[in-house]
């Protein structure tokens, strides 16, 4: 097995502007692709007007104060308490309620771009599908448990995530009991949730963690309820948990996991981290040199999840050249950033609703329903021959065609805003090449064809004799025109 070095070697430093290396709007544009969705151009205007150090800070913080999502009344209620409360539980309303934590999950992304994204991150990691579980309320509060421990305590967040009902029914924690214990919760904690597959434990540990996380059996007011501990069925006798032995329950193992396994821990959420919002390539001098000094401030900090990202974030090797436009959009990270970067209107959210959450479905990312308990694949596994072509169409023909149906005449503000106005043709082609890709395209050739896409409804001889300005009456269906092929080439995949 070949082991490539990675071009980026960056050190993870805070990185200082100088004017060899500004504080541009490229490395605006980056740190919103990967931290949130997208970024258009009054947010541009506002971080550009901040120090990358006090911005990073001030995205994270903000989302750390942002109020959490509110549920609808039928997300904290037992099936038995729908009469009561007006409501009809069905298999069809069920049903429909899970689709409604979907978009409520989308939406997030949508209008909390930090939040969204690392809520995300967790969904992918700390995996459920609702399509096994099947309870809308259990799907709600799955999702508001991710929200609510996305920039908080990793230790925490896991002790939570594994008495999640989601959890305890997805991975058959609901199943374990003293003598007929279910492996499969504690194989995944150790495995995909804090170490990696064969990283620090062996299949005895898996076995007498299984003992340990017996108990949690019960409905607490009918099938669906609340899951909660029975006694009379935890395994009293002694456990031996990475070396240590006792009558081990539930926070022994959260607390032996974290005293035991710190650093190997650590580098294993910081290597998550990095995949998903550096680079998916990784090498040892990356492990050396980023992640394994990175995992040492995580722990340094007890586990603050804000404190990795806001480490990791400011670095010069975040910030470094070789670390754009290297990892391929998932199908909502192609939809949600073309609506925040362009800025356009596109119609309440009540409309396009089912499309957006259908489509990344067909381009498989199904929100609350990852493939496998390992997540989505990500970067290259989102492209095939079957989606390549249809990811653009989707962005020209649906998304596109709302807002310019919505109000026309934005189009022309778009373009006047990301240009200043511009009346040099070429110049605002540039603009919206760099609003939407985040910097120019590697082929010169591309904006060239962008070039004559745009001027093809206006005699040549208007730009000639530079009569030709953004007040045409052609310009908003010249930026439509020029939108409609940046979002087909092969460089808008990228992020």
């Amino acid at each position: 097995m070949i082991n490539f070095a990675s071009c980026n070697t960056s050190p993870l430093t805070a990185y200082v502007p100088t004017p060899e290396n500004p504080w541009d709007a490229i490395k605006v544009r980056h740190l919103h692709k990967r931290l949130s969705f997208g970024v258009n151009f009054s947010q541009l205007t506002n971080a550009l007007s901040s120090t990358p150090s006090a911005y990073i800070d001030q995205l994270i913080d903000e989302t750390i104060a942002l109020p959490y999502t509110t549920p609808p009344a039928w997300a904290n209620l037992d099936p038995a308490n729908y009469p009561a409360n007006g409501l009809t539980y069905s298999e069809e309303e069920n049903d429909k309620n899970v689709e409604e934590t979907q978009y409520a999950f989308i939406k997030e992304c949508l209008d909390n771009g930090v939040r969204g994204r690392i809520t995300l991150f967790w969904h992918n990691i700390l995996v459920t599908r609702a399509v096994e579980y099947r309870f809308a309320g259990y799907a709600y509060r799955y999702f508001l448990t991710l929200q609510r421990n996305c920039l908080g305590n990793f230790k925490d967040f896991i002790h939570e995530i594994g008495l999640d009902e989601a959890m305890l029914k997805f991975l058959n924690g609901f199943e374990n009991t003293a003598g007929s214990p279910n492996e499969n919760y504690a194989r995944e904690l150790y495995e995909l949730f804090t170490l990696g597959e064969g990283n620090g434990y062996t299949e005895d540990d898996i076995v007498e963690t299984a003992r340990a996380l017996t108990g949690y059996n019960d409905y607490s007011n009918g099938e669906n309820s609340r899951i909660v501990f029975n006694e009379a069925n935890f395994d009293t006798d002694d456990k031996t948990i990475f070396g240590q032995t006792g009558n081990w329950g539930y926070d022994d193992v959260i607390d032996i996991l974290f005293a035991q396994k710190s650093t190997l821990i650590a580098r294993f959420i910081c290597e998550n981290v990095y995949e998903n919002f550096v680079s998916p390539e990784i090498d040892d001098q990356i492990r050396l040199l980023i992640i394994n000094p990175l995992a040492d401030i995580f722990i340094a900090d007890n586990y603050n999840i804000a404190t990795l990202f806001k480490t990791l974030l400011k670095s010069e090797h975040f910030f470094d050249a070789e670390a754009r436009n290297v990892i391929i959009k998932s199908p909502l990270d192609l939809i949600l950033e073309f609506m925040i970067s362009s800025g356009l209107d596109f119609g309440t959210w009540e409309m396009n609703k089912e499309s957006v959450k259908n489509v990344a479905r067909l381009f498989d990312q199904d929100i609350l329903n990852p493939p496998t308990v390992a997540g989505w694949d990500g970067d290259k596994a989102w492209i095939n021959s079957g989606t390549i072509t249809f990811r653009g169409a989707y962005l020209s023909e649906d998304i596109i065609f709302w807002a310019f149906e919505q109000n026309e005449e934005q189009f022309r503000q778009f373009a006047k805003d990301v240009s200043t106005d511009h009346t040099d043709a070429e110049i605002v082609t540039k603009a919206i090449f760099a609003a939407i890709l985040g910097e120019e395209p590697y082929s010169t050739p591309d904006i060239e064809v962008g070039i004559d896409i745009f001027k093809s409804r206006v005699p040549s001889n208007y730009f000639e004799q530079a009569i030709w300005s953004l007040d045409f009456v052609s310009a908003p269906l010249q930026v439509r025109d020029l939108l409609e092929y940046i979002v087909n080439l092969p460089d808008n995949q990228l992020k």
